[in-house]
């Protein structure tokens, strides 16, 4: 009779090989995983002290956060029409404002006494991409793409240089679209919160809808179950409070529906298919229209439109969904929605970036298309923080941004072809 192969381990090692395992890091690697957040760190408060970044949206914020605290959080829309931005920014604003008077410190805009909460927010994306990180590749892929996230330019231009906050709409829409298939209640709430943040994570929605239809093909309803009920519970309870205050109306108002065609321009400085390379110029009205039936912003619509239903396909042709599949599926969609529709700001190429990084965790092949974007949405930023965006190096890239659309659609139809030729092997054994 044969004997098994010991699987014993020395006692010495055996410590050090469990926290291995429940950490996915050794114990040096989790030192310099410290240098690599304190590095993040670093560069952010260097560069936020250095840059005062986009100062008129700063003055907006810090104005809203005194208002916040002058009137509540439920009144603060009634008395302020102007307010744009969802209501769970604004209490961060108003827990970091709290902070500030107890310090005796007055925020100012351009400087680290506004955008301290914003790197802070984005120190705890860079901690939560750690964490889910664990165990899902190599530790070498793994270092270099926590590498790329936390040190990663156009995050840190987009939040400690520029001072907005479209890393946590990011990290929650990322959030939710992970936790889908291991817990569609989690995840709704967290779809919920991305669109309590800013309404444009209302992206991923078709993500979450293919999966739910996909599951009621298979007669699985609990899915659609859960997600409803996540939904739900932010919703209620913001709904219930702003009721309270009678500033429900006011804030859905405001947050939702006065910031939807407020700029007619093709292109809000974002560099996509309408900044020029269509022949249109950035300050062309998207109201423009086509024989006198369709708009630029209809011809928008419907080339988003497009990119939803082949990512649809996309995951209703795979034979089994994984996270994977589900992060491509809101790589391509999100990143879809910065480039063809209309009316597009340059920072509405963050989430995709996040979604990126994400995928790239899981799927190598990716890492290409992370490296690439880091830089032209780096780029974008930028320049128009600077106001320095020039023509033809905006053209450019553009054009780049273009082959990362291709790019990413090709990766997909090569999921499914390779998906289809490993199927047909597994039918000639």
């Amino acid at each position: 009779m044969r004997r098994r192969p010991s699987t014993s381990v020395a006692p010495g090692l055996q410590p050090a090989l469990q926290y291995h395992c429940r950490t996915g890091f050794t114990r040096r690697q989790w030192w310099g995983m410290i240098l690599l957040l304190v590095a993040g760190l670093g560069i952010r408060i260097w560069c936020g002290s250095r840059y005062a970044g986009f100062v008129t949206d700063q003055e907006l914020f810090v104005q809203w956060m005194n208002q916040v605290r002058e009137y509540g959080l439920g009144s603060v829309y009634v008395h302020n029409g102007g307010i744009n931005y969802p209501p769970l920014f604004l209490w961060l604003l108003s827990g970091y404002g709290a902070l500030l008077q107890l310090l005796g410190i007055t925020a100012q805009p351009g400087s680290l006494s506004y955008k301290s909460i914003v790197i802070v927010l984005d120190m705890i994306a860079v901690a939560a991409a750690v964490w889910w990180s664990s165990g899902k590749t190599d530790y070498r892929t793994r270092w270099l793409l926590l590498a790329a996230f936390a040190l990663n330019p156009a995050l840190i231009v987009n939040g400690a240089v520029w001072g907005q906050v479209d890393v946590l709409n990011g990290m929650l829409m990322a959030g939710s679209i992970v936790l889908l298939l291991v817990s569609p209640l989690g995840a709704g709430i967290l779809f919920a919160l991305a669109l309590l943040t800013k309404l444009q994570s209302i992206i991923i929605a078709p993500v979450l809808g293919w999966y739910v239809l996909r599951e009621l093909g298979n007669r699985r309803f609990r899915p659609l179950l859960w997600i409803v009920i996540g939904l739900c519970i932010p919703f209620a309870g913001i709904s219930l409070y702003f009721a309270g205050y009678g500033g429900l109306q006011a804030m859905i108002r405001s947050a939702y529906l006065s910031a939807v065609g407020m700029y007619t321009q093709v292109t809000m400085n974002a560099l996509n298919i309408w900044y020029y390379l269509v022949g249109t110029a950035p300050d062309t009205s998207d109201t423009v229209r086509f024989w006198g039936i369709l708009s630029l912003r209809d011809v928008g619509f419907i080339l988003l439109l497009l990119a939803v239903l082949y990512a649809g396909v996309y995951l209703w042709k795979l034979h089994t969904i994984d996270t994977a599949a589900l992060l491509k599926a809101g790589v391509w969609i999100s990143f879809a929605f910065f480039m063809l529709p209309t009316e597009i700001h340059e920072r509405y190429s963050i989430p995709a970036l996040i979604l990126l990084l994400f995928t790239a965790m899981l799927d190598r092949r990716w890492i290409g298309l992370a490296a690439l974007l880091s830089l032209t949405i780096t780029y974008n930023l930028w320049q128009v923080v600077t106001s320095q965006l020039q023509m033809i190096s905006g053209m450019t890239a553009a054009g780049l941004h273009v082959i990362a659309l291709l790019w990413m659609g090709l990766l997909m139809l090569l999921d499914l072809r390779r998906q289809r030729q490993g199927r047909h092997k597994q039918s000639i054994h």
